[in-house]
């Protein structure tokens, strides 16, 4: 496997993985929500993603009500 595919599937384990922490935070997981607050202090790609997966909760909870 070359390495930009290496890093694409990378990209996709740590979304997949910041979408669990945000659900596990918004539901009282203060483990999560630590575990993610660190990740985004060290990384600011996931910090976008974080944000990006917050904006698209918020669509769908708005759209649901």
């Amino acid at each position: 496997m070359a390495s930009a595919d290496n890093a694409e599937v990378a990209q996709w384990v740590d979304r997949d993985r910041l979408v669990e922490l945000h659900v596990l935070a918004a539901n009282g997981d203060t483990t999560a929500a630590a575990h993610a607050n660190k990740w985004m202090a060290d990384d600011p790609v996931a910090r976008r993603m974080w944000d990006s997966v917050a904006h698209t909760c918020d669509e769908l909870g708005a759209s649901s009500a």
